[in-house]
């Protein structure tokens, strides 16, 4: 287990790819559970407990949808179980680095005034996970970096959005 935790860290650092993981379906369901986890702690300092299970639920079935649909479409589906494992991995630790930035965030000085530091730290991170995202798709895809990019940057708007619409967020 460790192992594959050191292949996540080094995909996360762009030196591995999903070819690296092991094609298991066992090991892809717990690091998909632990994907939701970690996206449910994530959404519980802005959430009730059961809006943040919701969106932990849909945040894990928009990823499985869209690396499947990416797959799909040029016919590479052979390949999806170790790229949705290498999501669900790096997406879990970069989740985990996400952690502290968001109690920072969400304890601003002020309701709805973070500090500096933590929204600099969040967007640094949220800029880290695009391009891992990317990095992975363009293993997957077989594609150049830019057109990695660019899938990575529309993924992560639209399911943005579908999660804004299904729980907007209460200024309450």
């Amino acid at each position: 287990m460790s192992r594959l935790i050191l292949i996540w860290f080094d995909i996360c650092l762009l030196r591995a790819g999903p070819q690296d993981l092991p094609a298991s379906r066992e090991f892809l369901g717990l690091t998909i559970a632990s994907y939701t986890l970690v996206s449910f702690l994530l959404s519980l300092p802005g959430y009730p407990p059961v809006t943040a299970g919701q969106m932990a639920l849909m945040d894990a079935t928009l990823l499985i949808v869209f690396a499947a649909t990416a797959l799909y479409i040029p016919g590479r589906m052979a390949r999806l179980t170790q790229t949705l494992t290498a999501l669900s991995g790096t997406g879990t630790l970069l989740g985990l680095f996400a952690l502290p930035v968001i109690q920072l965030l969400s304890s601003g000085q002020a309701p709805g005034q973070p500090s500096l530091l933590a929204g600099m730290l969040w967007l640094l991170l949220f800029g880290w996970n695009l391009l891992v995202v990317a990095h992975i798709m363009r293993h997957a895809l077989s594609v150049n970096l830019p057109v990695a990019i660019g899938i990575a940057m529309l993924y992560t708007l639209v399911a943005m959005q579908i999660i804004n619409v299904l729980f907007p967020m209460s200024l309450v």
